[in-house]
């Protein structure tokens, strides 16, 4: 899926706006009930033209679970509570874990995706985990054209399950891929194809 040769301009570019980032003053983000909420005057630093978040109509922007621990990690926001309290990322991981016992393990495909240079938001149901754009496609501007399915190594996946996740992908018309995660936290993608069998009268029984 995601191709593993990338352009050295690309890296130092990335290299040197993550450094530009971690210098910035980090900005105050309020975790409440599994989102990070962004005030509209910070928004746009953060949103990074449709990256992360999603516009509410107040001009503010609500950050999922994964992305709110991503820009920890990135040292581009602090979170807080209602009530002003500092928190951590294990606050986050505290919280979401008992209705999404797999949040760590989306969270390393989250990273390792967003690590190669793609935009990745939110699954579309079915089972599907993410959407990831092609690269320099935005969301909002373009769409999707994969879509991701997240797996743990040891773990399998039912074939009603499986095929659920190959309808899903085919009724939205886009490349399916899994990405399996092993037991060092390592990231293998394999692509799927969807093949029918059709039954050829003329072939001996």
């Amino acid at each position: 899926m995601p191709d593993d040769r990338e352009n050295s301009d690309d890296i130092d570019v990335v290299e040197e706006q993550e450094l530009e980032e971690i210098l910035e003053t980090p900005i105050e983000v309020v975790y409440d009930k599994g989102c990070g909420h962004v005030g509209r005057d910070n928004a746009d630093k953060i949103s990074q033209q449709g990256f992360y978040g999603v516009r509410k109509d107040d001009d503010t922007l609500e950050l999922n679970a994964i992305e709110v621990l991503h820009l920890l990690e990135r040292k581009r926001i602090v979170i807080i509570d209602r009530q002003g309290n500092s928190l951590m990322a294990k606050d986050v991981v505290n919280e979401v874990i008992t209705r999404d016992p797999e949040i760590w393990v989306k969270y390393l495909v989250f990273r390792d995706l967003r690590s190669r240079g793609y935009a990745v938001r939110q699954g579309i149901g079915g089972g599907i985990t993410f959407r990831v754009y092609a690269r320099g496609d935005k969301p909002g501007s373009s769409s999707a054209n994969q879509l991701v399915f997240v797996m743990r190594e040891g773990i399998p996946i039912s074939l009603t399950n499986l095929d659920l996740v190959i309808q899903a992908a085919s009724a939205a018309r886009k490349k399916l891929v899994f990405a399996l995660v092993d037991q060092n936290g390592e990231v293998n993608y394999y692509k799927v194809a969807h093949i029918e069998l059709v039954n050829r009268r003329s072939d001996p029984q």
